[in-house]
Parts: C-alpha cells; structure tokens; sequence
C-alpha cells in the first residue's frame, strides 16, 4: 500500500521537466495550501515568489518541531513539508500570493497560495476546512447559499494572481478547498477561464442547484476533475463537480477523508469503478436527509448546530476536545432547551454522521439518550 508520502520517495527526484505534472501533484499542493507561510511568504504577490526548498529551511527555523493545526488538520502537513522542500520535483517551485483570512464577523475562513512551476504555468490552491468553528459554520451554509464569503474571495484571488503572472494555471484544494477551485474556476472573468487547464477537488462538497445550473459553471464542467474516496461523504454533499473518479483508501469512512489514506500508484491513484456498498448507502441515506429540507430548514439548522456548538464558548475544534465533559455539558444543556423538532434534527444528524463511521456507534447512541 503507498500514498502520497510514498509519491514523494518514488518520484521525488524526478523534475517536472522529467516527468510531467500529473494527478498526485495536485493533492500534493493541495495540501501544501494547510501549511502556514505566515512570515515566510508575503501575502502581496508583488513582494516576489520564494523557493519552496527555502520556505522549507525558514518554517523548520520558525518551527522546529512543525506546527500544531488543530484536529482536523493531518499533522503529515509537517512531514509533506519538509519531504517536499528537499526534493528535487518540488524544492525549485516558486511560492507566492499567501493568504490566510477568518472573519468571524463575516463569516469566513479563506486561505489560498500560489505555486509557480518551471515552466511558468500556476498552480492556485486554496485550503480546505481548518479547526475554526467559523470555517464550520460557513461550509454548512455551502447547502442553502450561494456564494459564500470565501467563495467570493476565492474568485477575486484567482482575477488578482492571473493578473500579474500570465502562465497557464492550474486550481486545486481538498476539501472546502476544491469547492473553491471549482466555483473560482466557474466565476473567474472569460480571459482567465481560457487560461485554466484542470480545476481539481479532491474530495470536495458539491454545489446547490442554482450554481450547477449556471452558465458559468456548464462551460467549465469538462475540465474539473473531482477525487472521492471509495467510502466518501464530505465530497458526495450536494450536486457533485461533474463525474468523479473514486480512489482506493484504507482508512474507514469518515477517516477517509484524511488523503494520507488515498492509494498511489505511480503518478496515478489507484481507482475503482465506483463507491463501496457502504459509501452508496451512506451517500444515500445524507442525500436523502438534506433533499428533505428546504433551504430555510437548511439555514435554520445551520444556525441551531452552532449555536450548540458556540454555547461551549470555543473557537476551534481543538477547544471542544481539550475539556470533553465541559463541551458536552454544554452541548447537553442547550440542546435540550430547543423545541422538540430541532431537537430531534439535531440527534439525527448526530447519529447519521457517526453510524458506521468512527466505531463510536454505541457512544453516539447513549449520548443522545442523555439528551433525551
């Protein structure tokens, strides 16, 4: 079994001259889009690229032990550095354009960052959820609104790089990352979509009915390529970024997610013909549930889950987990003040998200008895 990481041992010393760019690329700076370039790379594009072997050699000067991302983030962010920075494909890369945004009161979590590849071509990614609950909040409202902040901002990113480098580009990010390769993909302005080869999403949620059915994004369709996993739920959400293309992993559903778990072969993932039984079922079953609300139930829902959430007084993911008991306290007392048809939704998307997902069933479960 070999994943990214193992990629990177193959193919490491192969330049982009060598051996061309190709799928497993992408992921990589996709995931290069989690790590924090803060004070390594200016977020003014104008200040001018820097190596990648060289953000390498200050973020491990910053940090010597890596950074702490929260719990969503992969801690392998450290390693994919570090791997990277030292190869021979990857270290004479040129990084530009690094933008780290959250806004609670706007309600947006956007980051995005600018690879510039040997022959001048772009590579634009954009990073997916991090451990704020604002980021959280605005990839739930992703099902009943269009745009969403970050998606604006990521459409003016992209009008703004392809401004000042005129390389064909390329556009990716994993998870609410790849939603904004696509939508800025979409809605960028007709000379800069003439310039985009492939908007990639790897494992990405889909868009609502009004964005699919758009012009903009009907021309663009034939060059996205979207990655799921063969259990995926994250990028089954909503209508899909055109076809997709299922990859092999070996981590249980939910944790499928993480692309340290996607299989590689060579400069390709290994792929299936479809999603597992199980990833049917699941994809189902969500489908199901949200075709049933309408997008003021959506909206409604949105709004009660943070405010259970929020009612812990935590910011990030990592704030909900360093006291359990006091979060759950928390999420305990306010979810049983709700009426009892929110309350009901509430369980049920508890319970829907961790059926047969994270081996927590039984918790899950006894959890919502409490609550009851």
């Amino acid at each position: 079994m070999a994943n990214m990481m193992d990629y990177l041992e193959w193919r490491g010393d192969l330049t982009f001259e060598a051996s061309p760019f190709c799928e497993v690329d992408n992921l990589i700076f996709s995931m290069l889009a989690f790590v924090d370039f803060t004070g390594i790379v200016s977020d003014d594009p104008m200040d001018g690229p820097v190596r990648l072997s060289n953000c390498g050699e200050k973020f491990f000067t910053m940090y010597p032990d890596g950074r702490d991302y929260g719990v969503i983030v992969p801690q392998k962010i450290n390693d994919l550095l570090l791997k990277t920075a030292a190869s021979a494909r990857f270290g004479e890369v040129y990084v530009t354009g690094y933008r780290d945004e959250v806004d609670e009161a706007a309600g947006k979590q956007f980051a995005a960052v600018t690879f510039i590849l040997p022959d001048n071509s772009l590579f634009i990614a954009f990073r997916g959820t991090d451990d704020t609950l604002v980021g959280w909040r605005e990839d739930f409202q992703l099902s009943f609104t269009a745009p969403v902040p970050s998606q604006e901002s990521a459409v003016k990113y992209v009008q703004e790089i392809s401004r000042l480098y005129r390389g064909k580009i390329r556009l990716g990010g994993h998870s609410k990352g790849g939603n904004l390769a696509v939508f800025a993909a979409a809605f960028s302005s007709p000379s800069v979509k003439e310039r985009i080869i492939t908007a990639y999403s790897n494992d990405g949620p889909g868009f609502n009915e009004e964005i699919v059915s758009r012009e903009e994004y009907i021309s663009m369709e034939k060059r996205i390529v979207t990655f799921v996993p063969q259990s995926s739920i994250v990028g089954m959400l909503l209508a899909i970024n055109g076809s997709y293309r299922v990859v092999k992993s070996t981590s249980p559903m939910l944790l499928q997610h993480d692309p340290g778990s996607w299989q590689v072969l060579g400069p390709r993932f290994e792929t299936m013909r479809g999603l597992s039984e199980e990833g049917e079922r699941n994809s189902r079953r969500i489908r199901k549930w949200l075709k049933s609300m309408s997008h003021e139930d959506r909206r409604v829902f949105t709004d009660t889950l943070f405010h259970v959430l929020e009612a812990t007084g935590a910011e990030t993911l990592r704030d909900l987990t360093d006291d359990t008991f006091k979060s759950i306290s928390a999420m305990i007392r306010t979810i049983r003040d709700l009426e009892p048809e929110q309350k009901s939704e509430m369980l049920r998307f508890i319970r829907l998200l961790f059926q047969n997902g994270t081996g927590k069933n039984t918790e899950s479960k006894s959890a919502g008895k409490d609550i009851e």
